[in-house]
């Protein structure tokens, strides 16, 4: 059998489909290349944004960390002091025990003496009147051997002797 060829016919509706088929595909990928720059767009304003932010907060963080090293140095140096200001402080506190030590040991020996001293002074009250006694007695006795009579009821006391 030989092989005939026919012509190819062109069917209106296979052209009418195809370039419908074209033309919806090219104005879907317009709006989705479209969609997608916008997207680009708002993307890369976001990321500035986003960097801009990070940026300030970082600035923010380094300010505070300034600061916080400000305030760990001062208390660095206020701890430094701690030490010296302990020693003397338990140096004063020692002085106050050793002052009070030697406050009470003054006081003690003080109270000794005031004791001896009131002891002895009691006992020198206590010559002495039997010595004002004496004298009267011996006053008295001289005022007798001189013949001096006076009214014994009118000036004498009785003497008591201990």
């Amino acid at each position: 059998m030989p092989v005939t060829l026919e012509k190819a016919r062109l069917n209106l509706w296979n052209l009418v489909g195809f370039v419908a088929g074209i033309t919806v595909t090219a104005f879907g990928w317009g709006v989705t290349y479209s969609n997608l720059s916008n997207s680009i767009e708002k993307q890369a304003n976001q990321i500035q944004d986003i960097n801009g932010r990070m940026q300030q907060e970082a600035n923010d963080r380094k300010d505070r960390l300034k600061s916080y090293q400000d305030q760990l140095s001062g208390m660095q140096q206020q701890i430094a002091q701690i030490t010296p200001l302990t020693f003397q402080t338990n140096r004063a506190i020692e002085g106050v025990a050793e002052n009070k030590k030697a406050v009470e040991a003054t006081n003690d020996r003080i109270d000794r003496v005031v004791e001896t001293f009131g002891g002895k002074l009691d006992t020198v009250i206590e010559n002495v009147g039997k010595l004002s006694t004496q004298v009267s007695v011996l006053s008295s006795k001289l005022d007798d051997i001189q013949g001096k009579q006076t009214d014994k009821t009118t000036y004498r006391t009785p003497i008591i002797r201990p």
